[in-house]
């Protein structure tokens, strides 16, 4: 059977008693331990004094080691396994690393910072972080694609979820949020996201502006906003933590790995996150999973109509009627020009607000340049000129040619009609100075190319060869001639000749002159 090992406090209580005068029958009894244990430890007590004796007075490393040197490097981030390792290169320091740590700290200034263990109830707080990610190879494109890394920590249970995306704009980032509270099957009363302008739109130390777009999930979550201090990690530094246990951990792992798709990626992420739930926590013993078993009864349950993910914008009403959102433009009530609307986009639709009350509603369009608009949006003027014109252009076009009629009714019936008021007049004029075919003609071909402007239908009419109309002149017919040849004179050869000498000779008798 094994000795029961001797504490280093009652080691020191031996030697304490050792000095006073006790013999060692009485500090065995007064430790309750047996009297050879006492021995040993006095015997090795004087064993190493005197050997740190001997070494102290042998080598006086402590003495020779410029500290200042080594506490300047230290400060500067040098970490003190290297500057062990270093000294101990060049035979300065014969003690371990341990010792030399200990007296190491000894010159080191002394940190007055305190700090303090925050304490959460189950369901209280959920803290979220945003990280650079792992970039995607896009084997359409040819290019790489870098994403982000979005992180979520239940507090109380150390529980995270995880994913990423290729931005943190609004979009994204509540999409991600819609994500979280779907992964944990509920929603914590409190969120604490970073300063990023998809959360906080002007910071405060007290009283900070907070995304509209955040506010209006907030609410439908049924839950408050309060973002962590500007440069203060430690106002979540749970996960802060997580973020870089990801870092140093998934990171790695898949290093020698390429995802071409984001949904790829974040379908080996989803395993590697359950993989980090069910392991067992250094410091409390027991997974993040079984900890969140405990909480998730705490959580707010979700609401019953799913959220739809919009994200909201500020924008100005122009004098033509229409606002801008992405370089497309979209019309609202002329009584509002000059007003600044709150905007809120999704991903099929856009809104626009006045002081709370809804005064516009389009469709969503994603490509460049469109116009989007609802005649009675604008004046009764404007609607009484656009009515009246616009009669009158497809009544002249229909008389002018089939083709140009088609193609004043394409640009009248467009997201814009007033915009090519002027282009439909123009083109009409044309017959004026072509002939109506060819400009019926020019605007088919201008169809067939998606071309409706009028300088692509001047440049048609200019060059016949583009239309493909070019004019073959008729030939001249010619009366007899004798004194002409012409092409029967090389077939037919000297009988052609005879009989042109014999006409010859009858025109001269009767009197004829070609030359009159």
């Amino acid at each position: 059977m094994a000795r029961k090992k001797v504490s280093d406090k009652k080691s020191k209580e031996i030697r304490r008693l050792s000095e006073i005068g006790l013999s060692k029958r009485k500090i065995a009894l007064a430790l309750n331990i047996h009297r050879r244990t006492v021995d040993r430890h006095l015997d090795s007590s004087i064993d190493s004094q005197s050997d740190t004796d001997v070494m102290d007075s042998a080598n006086s490393w402590y003495d020779h080691l410029d500290w200042q040197e080594i506490v300047s490097e230290s400060l500067k981030g040098v970490p003190a396994k290297i500057l062990w390792q270093e000294l101990k290169a060049e035979d300065k320091i014969p003690v371990t690393y341990c010792n030399f740590c200990r007296h190491l700290k000894k010159h080191l200034p002394s940190t007055t910072t305190v700090t303090m263990h925050r304490i959460f109830k189950p369901g209280e707080r959920i803290e979220i972080d945003y990280c650079d990610g792992i970039s995607i190879y896009d084997p359409i494109a040819g290019d790489i694609k870098k994403t982000h890394l979005f992180v979520g920590v239940l507090c109380y249970s150390r529980y995270a979820f995880a994913e990423f995306s290729f931005s943190q704009k609004s979009e994204d980032f509540l999409e991600s949020h819609k994500n979280m509270f779907e992964y944990f099957g509920g929603v914590a009363q409190v969120l604490s996201p970073d300063n990023l302008k998809s959360a906080v739109t002007k910071t405060h130390r007290y009283d900070p502006d907070i995304n509209q777009g955040y506010v209006r999930l907030a609410n439908h979550y049924n839950c408050g906003v309060v973002p962590a201090r500007v440069r203060s990690p430690k106002d979540k530094a749970l996960v802060e933590r997580t973020v870089q246990i990801f870092q140093k951990w998934y990171f790695y792992k898949v290093r020698k790995r390429t995802f071409t798709s984001l949904s790829e990626l974040n379908l080996d992420l989803r395993e590697a996150l359950t993989d980090f739930n069910n392991k067992v926590h250094r410091i409390f013993k027991r997974s993040r999973a079984q900890m969140f078993a405990d909480e998730k009864q705490h959580l707010n349950p979700l609401p019953e109509v799913p959220y739809r993910v919009e994200t909201h914008r500020i924008a100005t009403l122009h004098p033509d009627c229409h606002f801008s959102f992405e370089q497309n433009f979209y019309s609202a009530p002329h009584t509002y020009r000059g007003c600044k609307l709150d905007i809120w986009i999704n991903n099929k639709t856009i809104e626009a607000y006045y002081q709370g009350e809804r005064v516009a509603f389009h469709r969503r369009y994603y490509n460049i340049g469109k116009y989007v608009t609802n005649k009675q949006h604008y004046p009764e003027s404007h609607r009484a000129y656009w009515d009246t014109t616009a009669r009158a252009l497809r009544t002249k076009a229909s008389k002018a040619g089939p083709h140009i009629s088609k193609l004043v009714h394409l640009l009248l019936s467009g997201d814009q009609p007033l915009r090519y008021i002027r282009r439909c007049q123009g083109i009409i004029r044309l017959t004026n100075r072509y002939e109506a075919k060819l400009v019926d003609k020019a605007c088919e071909i201008a169809m067939q190319w998606e071309k409706h402007n009028l300088p692509f239908i001047e440049k048609l009419l200019k060059s016949p060869a583009l239309l493909g109309t070019n004019d073959k002149k008729e030939k001249v017919k010619r009366g007899d001639n004798p004194y002409l040849r012409g092409r029967n004179f090389f077939e037919q050869g000297d009988s052609y000749v005879r009989e042109d000498k014999g006409r010859l000779s009858q025109n001269e008798a009767s009197g004829n002159d070609f030359n009159s």
